[in-house]
C-alpha cells in the first residue's frame, strides 16, 4: 500500500472502515456552478493509476451537473477543470466506495469558492483551503516579488492551514499529508520566483545582441531588425504546445502582413540543426525561422525552459516583455495593436 493509500485508509476508518478494494461500487458526484461562462467541463482523474479519466462532467448548457463513478477504493483523486480548449488543476478530493459528494464553485473565483458537502465534507474542504493558498500564492509570484517577502507569506499561509486542521479536528494523517504537500509546493515556487525576479530584471534591458542560422545557413542578427517591434516565438520541434501556438502564429503574421513596423520572427531551440531543418522543409513552414539551439547565449540571457516562449522587443531592441502573451490569447492581438501599432 502507497504512503498516500496508508493515509486514505487511515480516514475511512473514520466513517466505516478500511478496505482495499470494493467491487461494483458506485459513487456519485453533483456540482454547481455560477457565473457559468466559458467552463466546459470538470475532470477528475487517478493519479495512482497513469491518471486514468474517473469522470468528465459537462457543463454545457446548464449550471448543474451530476456523474455516477465506479469507486472501488478509498483514495484521493485530481481534479480539473476544462476551459477554452485549457486544463488547469483545482486540486485534490477523497472519494469512497458508495459515496455521495455535491460542491459548488463560482467560475469567476473557483479556487476561493469550492465548498463540498456530502461524503468526506470536512476533508475535502481542508484540502482545498489548502489549494486556495496555494494559488494566491502561485498568483502573486506571476511577476516576481522579493524573496524575503514571499518566505514570510509562506510562512502565514502554512500557519492558517495548520489552524484551520485543528479547527475542523483533521486527524494526523491528512494534516500531515497536506503539510508535505504544501512545503513541496513551497520550496518549487521560491525557485519559479528566483526566475520571475531575473524575467522582471529584463525589462528595459537590451536583448536583441544575438545571432542566428536560418535553414540557407545564413548569418540573422536580431539587430536586423531594429525600427521595427519584434516580436518572437520560442520553440522546438518536439513540443507540442508550440505546434498548437504555430496555427495562431500564422493568423498574427497574416494580420500584419502589411505592417513594416512589426516583425514576427520564430527560434528554434532543438538540440539539432539538421532535425530542425527537415521539419521546416518537409511542412512547408514559412515566415522567419531561425535556428538558436539549445544551449546558446540567447536560451541563456533570457533563461528559456519551459516551450512555447514569447518575447516582445522594441524599435530599440528593448525589452518589452521576456514572457510576452500568446498568441493564441485574443488579448495579444489587442495589445499589439491598441499599444504599439
Amino acid at each position: 500500500m502507497t504512503k498516500q493509500s496508508l493515509i486514505i485508509c487511515l480516514l475511512s476508518i473514520l466513517f466505516f472502515g478500511c478496505k482495499e478494494e470494493i467491487k461494483n461500487s458506485f459513487s456519485i458526484i453533483e456540482v454547481i456552478t455560477t457565473n457559468h461562462k466559458t467552463l466546459d467541463s470538470l475532470i477528475i482523474y487517478d493519479k495512482e493509476m497513469s491518471w486514468k479519466i474517473k469522470s468528465i462532467i459537462r457543463f454545457k448548457e446548464t449550471n448543474r451537473a451530476l456523474d455516477t463513478m465506479n469507486i472501488q477504493e478509498n483514495k484521493l483523486y485530481q481534479i480539473y477543470s476544462f476551459s477554452n480548449g485549457k486544463q488547469k488543476e483545482l486540486g485534490e478530493l477523497l472519494i469512497s466506495p458508495n459515496s455521495r459528494i455535491s460542491f459548488a464553485l463560482d467560475e469567476n473565483k473557483p479556487y476561493e469558492s469550492i465548498l463540498y458537502t456530502g461524503s468526506f465534507k470536512m476533508p475535502n474542504n481542508f484540502l482545498a483551503y489548502s489549494k486556495k493558498h496555494q494559488n494566491q500564492l502561485t498568483q502573486l509570484v506571476r511577476n516576481g516579488i522579493e524573496q524575503k517577502e514571499l518566505e514570510v507569506l509562506i510562512h502565514e499561509k502554512r500557519d492558517l492551514i495548520n489552524e484551520r486542521g485543528i479547527s475542523l479536528n483533521i486527524i494526523d494523517s491528512l494534516s500531515d499529508y497536506v503539510r508535505v504537500k504544501f512545503n513541496k509546493f513551497s520550496d518549487i515556487l521560491k525557485q519559479k520566483n528566483t526566475k520571475y525576479l531575473y524575467k522582471r530584471s529584463l525589462v528595459n534591458e537590451i536583448g536583441n545582441n544575438f545571432t542566428f542560422t536560418d535553414i540557407n545557413n545564413n548569418t540573422i542578427s536580431l539587430k536586423d531588425f531594429k525600427d521595427k517591434y519584434v516580436y518572437i516565438d520560442v520553440w522546438a520541434t518536439w513540443c507540442k504546445p508550440c505546434k498548437l501556438e504555430y496555427v495562431f502564429l500564422k493568423e498574427l503574421e497574416e494580420h500584419f502582413s502589411k505592417n513594416d513596423e512589426l516583425q514576427i520572427i520564430s527560434i528554434s531551440t532543438d538540440r539539432k540543426l539538421e532535425e530542425w531543418k527537415k521539419y521546416i522543409t518537409e511542412n512547408s513552414i514559412k515566415g522567419m525561422q531561425l535556428y538558436s539551439g539549445a544551449n546558446s547565449d540567447f536560451v541563456k540571457f533570457y533563461d528559456i525552459g519551459s516551450l512555447p516562449r514569447f518575447i516582445l522587443l522594441d524599435k530599440q531592441g528593448k525589452i518589452i516583455s521576456p514572457d510576452e502573451i500568446r498568441p493564441s490569447n485574443p488579448e495579444l492581438l489587442e495589445k499589439l495593436t491598441s499599444t504599439y501599432l
